[in-house]
This record gives structure tokens, sequence and C-alpha cells, in this order.
């Protein structure tokens, strides 16, 4: 298996078509986005980790290059998105792989901080990376209407440390979409 990272102007038709795959396969609910597009909500990724094993792409992450706004200071964080290994490659810690690579490649572009949200089942997989649960704080996202919304109550943040090793306490705006 080889893990590479990717620059978005970088990524093959070839791997862009693997990447959707793995998507429709491991969120089938959003088939008919995944179908057409990684960008989730419109926010596409700078960059993407993946690890290939012959034909298929069997664990991915995107990164979407963001600056917010956290009780009011602005942080520029890297967005974790679509993250995914395909079912036959689980219980290899190939998610560890490709956060960890994520996280120090993003530290090397110096950003200040990692961001993700997830379902709540997932807060294991993640903590066991380093990431740490934000607590329920309201998180202001942007939709494609320009309105102002809540994140889904679904879901949970959580906070990457590296530059800043403490996530500032109060509103968070996303300024954008979720991704």
């Amino acid at each position: 298996m080889d893990l590479k990272i990717i620059e978005e102007s970088a990524i093959s038709q070839d791997i862009d078509q693997m990447i959707k795959d793995g998507l429709c396969i491991c969120f089938e609910p959003d088939i008919e986005v995944f179908s057409k597009t990684r960008a989730w909500h419109g926010s596409e990724p700078t960059w993407s980790i993946v690890i290939v094993d012959d034909d298929r792409v069997a664990a991915h992450v995107g990164i979407v290059d963001r600056v917010i706004s956290a009780g009011g200071e602005q942080i520029r964080v890297a967005g974790i998105q679509n993250v995914f290994v395909i079912k036959n490659y689980r219980g290899q810690k190939l998610c560890d792989k490709i956060m960890d690579t994520a996280m120090k490649e993003a530290s090397r572009r110096d950003f200040d901080a990692g961001l993700l949200y997830c379902i709540p089942e997932l807060e294991k997989v993640y903590a066991r990376c380093g990431w740490q649960l934000l607590p329920k704080e309201d998180v202001i996202r942007v939709d494609e209407n320009g309105d102002e919304l809540a994140l889904p109550d679904k879901n949970i943040a959580m906070f990457y440390p590296l530059k800043v090793k403490e996530f500032p306490v109060g509103t968070v705006h996303i300024q954008g979409n979720d991704w």
C-alpha cells in the first residue's frame, strides 16, 4: 500500500474517481453527492491524503484550508473532510496513518489547528489520534443560500492542537458551509 499526499490541483481523474467510488461505498446515503463531487457542501479540499492499494483508494482524508472565528479569535484550521477506510481495510490503523499524516502536513504548512465534525460514534476513533472533543458551543455555518445556521445536532466538533494549544471558548463561526 502506498500513502500519498496529493495537492488538489494534481489529483488525476483516476484518483478522483477512486476517491468518489470510496465515498459512495462508505457514505451510501450521500451517493447522489459523492458520485459527482468530493466537495461536501461546495467545500473543496486543498490537498488529500490517500492510501492506494492496487487499483483502489483504501483510505482517504481531504483537508480544507479555512480561517474561522472562534471565541472572537481568527484561527486558520485544517478542516478534515470525507474520511473513509474501505471495509476490507479496517482494523489496520489506516485511519490513524492518514490522520497523523494530515496533521503533520498541516503543521508543516503552518496551520493553527485541525477541526472536524463527526457523529458521536466516531469520537473514540479520532480521540486515539489526538483529537479533542470541543464543548457544546454554538457552531455557525453559512449555507449555500447565505443563511447562517447551526451545525446539525447530530454532529460533534473535535479539535487538534497545532500552534493553538487550547481552543478558544465561545461561538465558532466557520466562515462558510461545513465540510
